[in-house]
């Protein structure tokens, strides 16, 4: 029954998309020049899970940015919003330029003819003569936001469970607890987000092995973090995501950015929309934090960063290079290999190589491991974005060791852009 191949439930649970309106068939269509109409659409997009950011019309074309909360494929989060568009928009619309957005950033532009909708919805092969009607391609600058959207806040109270393996005296650790998260955004691309977690039960921090690294212990001193039994922070950020120029994204995130460090992190990707390749950089200076996890810092701090190149070998094979300087002061790369399925399961592995020698780096030699991702709504067969990830490495040691920060630019980047839309477009109907 867990055959990552083939999705849990069949074609899923999702309610059914709202019906094409023809122009031809009239009815009451929103007047989108007036704070009433924008406000209108904006929650009958909000039923499909869609959030409208921004709105203009030019001409007989409508523009909307959206953000999509719900969908894990998004060219189902574009067949959603053109569906509605097509039975509110008034009838001198004729295209609909759909750009999808992140983390107040607008990435593709989607643009498509409404007689198109209206021709091809129950055609035989629609996904196919509609994507060859569709322009799909780099979004132009945000639109004006929509009245309201900003500022935002969003909070919720949820389980967490951290899982903790292959200590030799407990090969199974777990804790289990209560997270409060929030996240602000005063404006487009500016971000306030953290977590409070409370723990409940569970016994990693009880871990009595002692770490012998003679590299600093970025890493090995691990379950420290987890001894405490009051409130801990595990991050607090704020941060703030743009577009420099065609193609780039940028972001700056400062703040608790892990449970074990904070400080400065800065990344730039180039991604453009029809290319397997793409090329980051990331540069951080961080400080350890103290094993209570709240606010103080320990004395050791250091600037660490990598550059990064991600490919996609196609039939959902992925690769990524990572070269640059790691937590513990050392330098090497780690060379990642990963299949992705089209329901959302990814498997892979990773390998990290440095100028630690195999008796510094101590028990292990390198670091290594597998890296696993399912998607929730293949267990659930409900629409979700939400994905369980974990690694499964052989030991934690201090080589090799990576900074975690939430919010990285690759992952968000590409699944809005054209090479995942045109993998996935059968979903624009669904």
């Amino acid at each position: 029954t867990v055959n990552p191949k083939h999705p849990r439930f069949g074609s899923g649970l999702d309610a059914a998309p709202p019906p094409v309106r023809p122009v031809a068939q009239g009815g009451s269509w929103l007047d989108l020049e007036t704070g009433g109409g924008q406000t209108n659409l904006a929650a009958a997009l909000s039923r499909e899970g869609v959030v409208l950011d921004g709105i203009e019309t030019t001409g007989s074309t409508l523009k909307v940015q959206i953000r999509n909360d719900r969908y894990a494929i998004a060219a189902q989060a574009v067949g959603r919003a053109a569906r509605v568009l097509s039975r509110l928009a008034p009838p001198g619309i004729e295209r609909f330029d759909i750009r999808l957005a992140a983390n107040g950033m607008p990435l593709t532009s989607v643009v498509l003819r409404r007689k198109d909708l209206e021709e091809l919805e129950f055609h035989p092969v629609a996904p196919d003569l509609l994507r060859s009607r569709t322009w799909v391609m780099d979004a132009p600058a945000g639109l004006p936001p929509l009245d309201g959207r900003y500022p935002a806040l969003s909070y919720g109270v949820e389980p967490y469970l951290v899982p903790s393996l292959f200590d030799p005296a407990s090969p199974l650790r777990v804790d289990v607890g209560i997270a409060l998260r929030g996240r602000y955004e005063p404006l487009p691309g500016l971000v306030f987000s953290g977590v409070i977690q409370q723990k409940l039960a569970g016994n990693i921090g009880d871990a009595a092995r002692v770490s012998d690294s003679v590299l600093p212990h970025v890493r090995s001193d691990g379950s420290r973090y987890f001894s405490g039994s009051g409130p801990s922070l595990p991050e607090l950020t704020a941060a703030y995501y743009f577009r420099p120029g065609k193609d780039l994204s940028a972001r700056l995130t400062v703040g608790y950015l892990e449970r074990m460090f904070g400080g400065l992190s800065v990344e730039v990707l180039w991604k453009p929309q029809n290319s397997r390749l793409a090329l980051g950089a990331e540069v951080n200076w961080v400080k350890q934090r103290d094993f209570d996890g709240v606010f103080g810092f320990q004395d050791y701090d250091i600037a660490t960063g990598h550059v990064s190149a991600y490919y996609e070998f196609g039939k959902g094979y992925l690769g990524q290079l990572d070269v640059g300087r790691y937590l513990a002061g050392d330098y090497g790369a780690t060379l990642t290999l990963a299949r992705e399925f089209d329901n959302g399961w990814r498997i892979g592995a990773y390998a990290t190589v440095t100028d630690v020698s195999a008796a510094d780096f101590g028990e292990g030699s390198f670091d290594k491991g597998i890296l696993l991702t399912i998607p929730l709504d293949w267990a659930t067969g409900r629409p979700s974005k939400t994905k369980i990830s974990t690694v499964i490495r052989p030991v934690q040691r201090d080589g090799g060791a990576r900074l975690h920060v939430s919010g990285r630019l690759y992952e968000v980047i590409r699944e809005n852009q054209a090479t995942e839309l045109d993998a996935t477009w059968g979903r624009f109907w669904r």
